[in-house]
């Protein structure tokens, strides 16, 4: 029920809905009916003369779940306390810094979510909720967690994102229940050797911390299917990440690499895979032995040239390989019939890769920042784009015929030197959103491509054709 994680606003699970959703969301595994479960929802702000009343009427409805997320909340009212029926309590975003002792008697909790608040120290009444599954306690101002964590023994889901640790304590490795595990955006530089306890870890965060070292202990977590490392300063990958053969998910984007290990491309099941923001020169043959990949993800190196084994990957979705320094791609690419989003933007190509023009199925195409000195008409002949980014190049002149695309719903045209778009622009069915600033125009007024891409839309749309000269 964590209110600031909710995405998917048309859930069937979707209870209430205010300034987000609330949900009771399925990746929530508690051991009770959702079906069955009533909800209290506070709709106005909370202030201290109110308190009492919305818990007594809680207590009344015999609700399973309280939600009071963003209520400007400072201290919670020790009869927090009666409400032992509860199963799910969020109280993200309020400014708590404490927890009354009453807390732990609700004893049939399983979920509790104090995102988000202003707590410098753990709160030790959570220690006594011995039926806790879920602890969502990001975004304070913690520098520790406490060693006898452990004492939540049926824990299965923690995040402990955006706070201020410098270290995990080796208590944290007793939560053998421990299936969910997120330390984000803080400020670790090692991992306890013991971690290699947490056996039915699967999902493990520990993006944007300190880490100089691959942590040796992660490749003994066999059972992970996602690990995040992204957005720390390492330079090299342990070789024995071939021990994750479960792993679906890899996230490697923005730390220090020029290199990768051969063994991972042992992992078979991998499916996306972020090798962004790095310093690679260039991607070894064994790329084709991930076979199950969908989305890799290469923007931001400095990769000259792409290997044929890269067309291995047949099931492959998303290819990003924006911001390198490719002059063509392997024209076997053609292959990559799954293939719908391609970005190569903030390359070196002069002319348009042959290959594309075969990606029948794309739905978006990304070429800016290149060096086309005309508009690729290849790409007249992908029917299906609806995103098509086409800035910084002087191509000059949009030809009439891409009222063809009729799918199309983003064009990003700027800074291509411009002069006038086509009559007809306009009145293509599905484009919402037109991007031309940066260009000479004659045909439209500076404030009207100032002021974006519905007045655009507009004014092409109102404005008679040019009487014949």
């Amino acid at each position: 029920m964590p209110c600031h994680r909710v995405r998917h606003l048309n859930s069937p699970n979707t209870i209430f809905r205010r300034r987000s959703a609330v949900t009771i969301p399925p990746r929530v595994q508690l051991a009770y009916d959702r079906q069955m479960l009533t909800v209290f929802c506070l709709r106005e702000p909370m202030t201290s003369e109110n308190t009492l009343d919305i818990l007594q009427s809680t207590l009344r409805s015999q609700s399973k779940a309280l939600d009071l997320c963003d209520r400007g909340l400072t201290e919670l009212p020790p009869e927090i306390g009666e409400l032992d029926q509860l199963v799910a309590l969020s109280l993200s975003g309020n400014a708590l810094r404490c927890l009354p002792p009453q807390l732990e008697r609700l004893q049939n909790l399983k979920l509790l979510d104090l995102e988000w608040n202003e707590f410098e120290e753990f709160p030790r009444e959570i220690l006594k909720l011995s039926q806790l599954r879920e602890l969502y306690i990001s975004g304070n101002l913690l520098r520790d967690i406490p060693v006898d964590l452990n004492q939540l023994q049926y824990l299965e889901k923690l995040h402990v994102n955006n706070n201020r640790l410098r270290e995990i304590p080796s208590g944290l490795s007793k939560l053998f229940s421990l299936r969910e595990l997120s330390l984000r955006d803080n400020q670790l530089s090692q991992i306890p050797d013991n971690f290699y306890r947490l056996t039915r870890l699967r999902n493990l965060s520990l993006r944007q911390n300190r880490l100089s070292e691959f942590p040796q202990a992660i490749c003994n977590l066999e059972n992970l299917h996602s690990l995040s490392l992204s957005h720390n300063p390492i330079g090299e990958v342990s070789s024995e990440i071939s021990r994750l053969q479960y792993l679906s998910q890899l996230g490697l984007g923005f730390n220090q690499l020029e290199q990768l290990p051969a063994e991972i491309y042992h992992l078979k099941q991998l499916k996306r895979l972020y090798l962004n923001d790095n310093q690679l020169r260039d991607l070894p043959a064994e790329i084709g032995h991930l076979t199950a990949l969908t989305e890799l993800y290469l923007y931001n190196n400095q990769i000259e040239t792409l290997p044929d084994e890269i067309c291995q990957l047949k099931d492959l979705q998303i290819l990003s390989i924006s911001g390198n320094k490719l002059q063509d791609l392997p024209p076997c690419l053609a292959e990559l019939s799954e293939l719908n989003s391609l970005a190569v933007s903030s390359n070196a190509f002069r002319d348009f890769p042959a290959a594309i023009a075969q990606l029948h199925q794309l739905q978006e195409l990304a070429l800016g920042g290149n060096k086309f000195n005309r508009f690729p008409r290849e790409i007249l002949q992908l029917k299906q784009l609806k995103n098509l980014a086409l800035w910084d190049n002087p191509i000059g002149t949009l030809p009439g015929e891409i009222t063809q695309l009729q799918e199309l719903e983003i064009l990003n045209v700027r800074n291509t030197q411009l002069n006038q778009l086509p009559a007809d622009l306009a009145q293509m069915p599905k484009l919402k959103y037109l991007y031309v600033d940066n260009n000479p125009l004659t045909s439209l007024p500076n404030d009207v491509v100032e002021a974006g891409s519905e007045a655009v839309l507009a004014y092409q749309k109102v404005q008679p054709e040019p009487p014949p000269r």
